[in-house]
């Protein structure tokens, strides 16, 4: 059976199309960037791609990594959709179902499990969680080499935090206010500066609002950690490309921890235990084509 797969990363602001080499693996000659639009427009380019160059570059499967909320129970009417994400436009969208015509098996997640089950592959890991910091924030996890799935998915990011000393901002989440995804994506970070989330490059690292936001993921690190014991927790994101955060996020966990986690790997090497992705820009993209390569290694 051919390893050519296709993949799709589902973005909130753009979106990814790729049919990979023969390995499985991302090339930039056989992919397409597209503008997260309206749904009906953006899936359709997606999808008329897919068809044009399906014939020049057969491929077996498709796997599609997608923001969400999404449903993921194939018992369900409305697997496949896009939920209750508070992108306008964009709720109860089937986006499986836009492919069916390609007439390939679809293997559909959310952009932060497949991401997560690609880190965890390739560090050898059989858990491990990870976490996304840009336009939203979001939680994959992979435990015995599987992905969370259950009652929904993952949805970390809407914790409750503990605020840092200082901190009087109200936070932007629509449904809970101060999460941390309210307390610490772009448009929060964006709102204490009361800039546009487009000029936060221009922050320098040793302003401190870096340090508030680090605060509030390391939170989240520290009860991913406590409730689901992974052996790594990978941060990826267009915010984390902000390497000093990685410094400040390991400072506070320890300090959230306060020594009561003795082991090595905490206490010694934190800089493995916390850490970017092992991809970089391509992980998106890359754990999309790796979920269409599972139904390969089926066969």
């Amino acid at each position: 059976m051919s390893s050519i797969v296709a993949g799709i990363e589902m973005g909130g602001t753009g979106c990814k199309v790729a049919i990979s080499d023969i390995n499985g693996q991302f090339t930039e000659q056989y992919s397409l960037q597209v503008v997260t639009t309206t749904s009906e427009n953006t899936l359709r380019e997606i999808h008329d791609w897919l068809a044009l160059k399906k014939s020049e570059r057969p491929f077996v499967a498709i796997g599609i990594a997608c923001f969400g909320p999404v449903d993921l129970n194939k018992k369900s009417k409305t697997y496949g959709y896009i939920t209750t994400t508070p992108k306008p436009g964009w709720q109860y969208v089937n986006v499986v179902g836009a492919f069916h015509d390609l007439n390939v098996p679809i293997v559909f997640e959310t952009d932060v499990n497949a991401p997560a089950m690609t880190e965890a592959a390739l560090l050898g890991d059989t858990s491990a969680a990870y976490i996304t910091i840009g336009t939203g924030v979001g939680v994959g996890l992979v435990i015995n080499s599987q992905p969370i799935h259950g009652l929904m998915h993952p949805e970390g990011a809407h914790i409750k935090v503990e605020r840092i000393s200082g901190d009087d901002y109200s936070g932007c989440c629509p449904y809970h206010g101060s999460c941390i995804e309210g307390m610490s994506k772009a448009q929060a970070v964006a709102e204490r500066l009361n800039i546009s989330p487009s000029l936060l490059s221009t922050i320098p690292d040793d302003h401190p609002v870096w340090n508030i936001q680090a605060y509030y993921i390391a939170q989240l690190c520290a009860a991913t950690m406590y409730l689901t014991s992974v052996e790594r927790i990978i941060i990826g994101g267009g915010l984390m490309k902000r390497q000093i955060l990685f410094k400040l996020v390991r400072k506070h966990f320890h300090q959230i921890l306060n020594n009561y986690i003795n082991i090595p790997i905490i206490t010694q090497n934190i800089d493995e235990y916390i850490c970017p992705s092992q991809l970089g820009d391509l992980i998106g993209i890359q754990s999309a084509l790796d979920l269409a390569r599972t139904v390969v290694n089926k066969n």
